[in-house]
């Protein structure tokens, strides 16, 4: 088995794909209407296909990855997104466009829920959270530096070049982890595909105040990172007249942050999740605070617009590598079944977060670090809400074993 570095980097690439399929084209997308005479509105349907088909395959690839082994639906996912990707890159027009993104998203979904499976599968506890914490702070990244990246290949080669770098990119994730990462659940240890397991493994997670509770929290931070990837571009260039190279310097400050207070994080791992969690989520309620200040005023300082969004965004990687622990600790017999449900939730939670900013679009700054502070306070409410987990293992009380 490969070194726990090398074990990151490949996963971290593999989780990484979804974020920079989603993100990485935006800049090509007048050049896309364009290319294939389609309007802007069509060219943005591919968006929310994107979304769709990412966040839906989930529900089925988890419990997949359960009963037919973690690497048997990571190489399908790969194997997947590379063909959309292709497909992408050869569409003649729109309709054809949109079909390869959803079996692109469909390749995504399925990395994006088995990577955390996997892990859970090689590590428990502390061990757990800190590589999670550092894979999520790629998957976490990867949106804030795509739109960056596309503009730049986008420059170089066209929107179409776009999608056949993301076909490499795959393709090169695809033969490390064949040749890197073994098999991480053994066959003994698979459960068996069934409706009505299926059901009732989702059915224990949502009635479960803790786990719903931590999925919820982390989804609610991503919608408020989505809200300021979404915004930032107009409150920053349009509404305070940064030029487009100082806007990239601001942006990678979110980066920096999120990369520190991540490293700083897993310095404390002798403290358990729930500890890191609380301390996090202090520091969210000052920044909540900060954000309601600057969304009351007519015309906030933009350093502190930048302050508030830069400690916002840094303490997402924090929350989603914890609270995924905290409930596949909790649920660890089901772990594929949980981190797909995770996932989705995040995701469809998540999605909300930039439609918000775009329908209260005013002119300001106020629709983002309004949206920005509902969810920070939707999530801390969240993670308050999910209390103290019960002491019975939720997973030993699954009907998989009996079913099995």
């Amino acid at each position: 088995m490969t070194t726990d570095k090398a074990f990151i980097i490949i996963l971290g690439l593999l989780i990484g794909l979804s974020p920079l399929a989603i993100d990485m084209y935006l800049p090509s997308m007048p050049a896309i209407a364009s290319g294939l005479d389609a309007s802007t509105e069509a060219v943005q349907q591919s968006l929310t296909v994107f979304l769709i088909g990412f966040s839906l395959p989930q529900l089925i690839f988890g419990p997949l990855s359960d009963a037919m082994g973690r690497r048997f639906v990571i190489v399908t996912g790969v194997l997947l997104f590379i063909l959309g990707s292709i497909l992408c890159a050869l569409a003649a027009d729109i309709h054809w466009l949109l079909m390869a993104r959803a079996l692109q998203a469909t390749g995504a979904a399925a990395m994006a829920v088995t990577v955390p499976a996997l892990v859970r599968d090689r590590f428990q506890g502390s061990d757990f959270a800190r590589t999670m914490s550092v894979i999520m702070m790629v998957m976490a990244v990867a949106p804030l530096i795509a739109p960056m990246l596309g503009a730049l290949v986008l420059f170089v080669g066209g929107w179409r070049m776009i999608f056949w770098v993301l076909a490499l990119i795959a393709v090169a994730g695809m033969v490390l982890f064949h040749l890197k990462i073994d098999e991480t659940l053994p066959a003994p240890q698979r459960t068996p595909l069934r409706p009505a397991v299926l059901l009732h493994n989702y059915g224990s997670l949502l009635r479960d105040r803790h786990a719903l509770g931590h999925m919820l929290s982390a989804g609610f931070m991503f919608a408020g990172m989505m809200a300021f990837v979404a915004a930032s571009p107009f409150v920053y260039i349009e509404l305070y007249g940064v030029a487009e190279q100082y806007y990239g310097l601001l942006f990678s400050l979110n980066i920096i942050a999120l990369m520190a207070l991540t490293t700083l994080a897993n310095r404390f791992t002798h403290l358990s999740s729930k500890r890191i969690l609380q301390l996090t989520f202090l520091l969210i309620s000052l920044v909540c605070v900060l954000l309601i200040v600057l969304s009351a005023l007519s015309q906030p300082p933009l350093a502190l617009i930048v302050l508030g969004s830069v400690l916002y965004v840094g303490t997402y990687g924090i929350v989603s590598a914890h609270t995924l622990s905290e409930v596949m600790n909790r649920f660890a017999k089901i772990s594929g079944s949980t981190s797909a449900l995770g996932g989705s939730l995040r995701f469809g939670v998540g999605s909300l977060g930039g439609g918000a900013v775009g329908l209260l679009h005013d002119g300001t700054a106020l629709p983002m670090t309004a949206v920005m502070a509902v969810c920070g306070m939707l999530a801390i409410t969240s993670f308050l809400a999910a209390g103290k987990p019960p002491a019975v293992d939720a997973s030993a009380n699954t009907p998989l074993n009996k079913a099995a």
